[in-house]
C-alpha cells in the first residue's frame, strides 16, 4: 500500500471516530436534559417556570447550576431563573410606609407655657392720696411751697405751737416733723413796735440767716457772725438792718445803744433766721418805729422781746429743711 493511499486512509480512519464521538455525544445530551427533567431537582420558590434546558455545549454548568442551593448568589447571577426572578421582584409596586406620628406626651403637654393671669388693680387716685390739709391759720403764703406756722391760743399768750408743712401736690399741706413749743413775746402776739415786746401777726417770708456758730448746712444765705455784726435799732438809714463794723461805724456802739451785738448774744443767736417783717425784703419796704431785729432763733426757755424761739436742735433741721427755691414763709397768729 502506497504512502498516499495509507494517509488517506488514516484521515478517513480518524474522521469515522470524530463523527462517532459526536454521535455519542449527542445521544448522551437527551439523556442527561432527560435525568434533569426526571429528578427531582429542588426549584425557586419565587417563580412557577419549567427548568430551563441548557444547551449541549454548557451541559457541566447546568449540571452543576441545578444542584445548586436557589438561595445562592451565584446562581441568580447565571441562571435565567435568577434573572428572571430578579426582574420580577424590581417590578413590583413600591409601597411607601408613613412614618407614624409621635404620640403627645405629658412632659410636652406641660412643657407648654400656660399664660399668665395677672390679679386686676384698681387704681387709686393719687391726688386723693396726695391731698393734704388746710393750715391752721389764714394767712396768705403767696408762692411759697414750705412754711412754718406759729399759733398761740390768745394775743397775750407768751406761748405757742411751732408746725412746719410742705404744700402737696393734690392741695393742701402735709406736716413736716412734730410739732414743739416756742416762746413769743412777752407782750403776746399782734402789733409789733418799737417800743413793745410783741411779736408781729401775719405771714412772713424767711431769706436768710446768721449764727455766732458755723453754717448748720441751711441752703439760705447765711453769715458766720464775727464781732463786727451788729443789726441795727435806732433811727436812720440803716435802721432794722444787719451792718459790719469794728471801727468809726455810723451807727451807735456804746453800751446804751439800741442795736444788738450779734456775736455775743448768745445761746440766741448761735442760729437764727431772719422774719422779714419791717425789712427790705418785705413789702413796702422799711417803716420807721414800725419794731426791728425780729428773728427766729434758740430759746432759752422764757418769753422773748418779740422774737420766736425755739430749741436749737429742732432749729437746726428746721434751717436745713429751709430752701430758697421753695420760698419758704413763716405764718403767726391766734386761733
Amino acid at each position: 500500500m502506497s504512502v498516499g493511499r495509507i494517509l488517506s486512509s488514516i484521515a478517513a480512519s480518524l474522521a469515522v471516530g470524530a463523527c462517532a464521538v459526536v454521535a455519542i455525544g449527542m445521544s448522551r445530551a437527551p439523556s442527561l436534559a432527560q435525568s434533569d427533567s426526571g429528578q427531582s431537582v429542588p426549584t425557586p420558590t419565587r417563580t412557577a417556570r419549567p427548568a430551563y434546558i441548557a444547551p449541549t455545549t454548557s451541559t457541566s454548568m447546568v449540571v452543576t447550576s441545578s444542584a445548586a442551593a436557589p438561595t445562592s448568589p451565584i446562581a441568580r447571577a447565571t441562571t435565567p431563573a435568577g434573572s428572571a426572578a430578579a426582574s420580577a421582584k424590581s417590578s413590583a409596586p413600591r409601597v411607601a410606609i408613613q412614618p407614624r406620628p409621635a404620640a403627645r406626651t405629658t412632659s410636652a403637654a406641660a412643657a407648654k407655657p400656660k399664660p399668665v393671669v395677672r390679679p386686676a388693680v384698681t387704681p387709686t387716685r393719687a391726688t386723693s392720696a396726695a391731698r393734704g390739709q388746710s393750715l391752721p391759720l389764714p394767712n396768705g403764703t403767696g408762692s411759697a411751697t414750705r412754711v412754718i406756722t406759729v399759733v398761740a391760743h390768745s394775743h397775750s399768750s407768751t406761748t405757742a405751737t411751732l408746725q412746719a408743712w410742705t404744700k402737696a401736690s393734690g392741695g393742701g399741706w402735709k406736716k413736716y416733723g412734730s410739732a414743739v413749743p416756742a416762746h413769743v413775746g412777752s407782750d403776746g402776739i399782734g402789733s409789733a413796735s418799737e417800743y413793745r415786746s410783741a411779736t408781729p401777726a401775719g405771714s412772713f417770708t424767711l431769706t436768710q440767716a446768721f449764727g455766732h456758730n458755723g453754717d448748720p448746712g441751711t441752703s439760705l444765705p447765711y453769715r458766720h457772725t464775727t464781732s463786727a455784726d451788729w443789726w441795727i435799732s435806732q433811727a436812720g438809714r440803716l435802721y432794722n438792718t444787719r451792718q459790719v463794723c469794728s471801727s468809726g461805724c455810723a451807727f451807735d456802739r456804746g453800751s446804751n445803744t439800741p442795736n444788738e451785738h450779734l456775736y455775743y448774744e448768745t445761746p440766741y443767736y448761735n442760729y437764727a433766721v431772719v422774719i422779714d417783717y419791717n425789712t427790705r425784703n418785705a413789702p413796702g419796704g422799711v417803716k420807721a418805729g414800725k419794731g426791728s431785729a425780729f428773728f427766729l432763733h434758740v430759746t432759752d426757755g422764757r418769753a422773748t422781746a418779740g422774737c420766736i424761739a425755739i430749741s436749737q436742735t429742732k432749729l437746726i433741721s428746721i434751717m436745713r429743711w429751709l430752701t430758697p427755691t421753695t420760698h419758704p414763709r413763716i405764718l403767726i397768729g391766734v386761733t
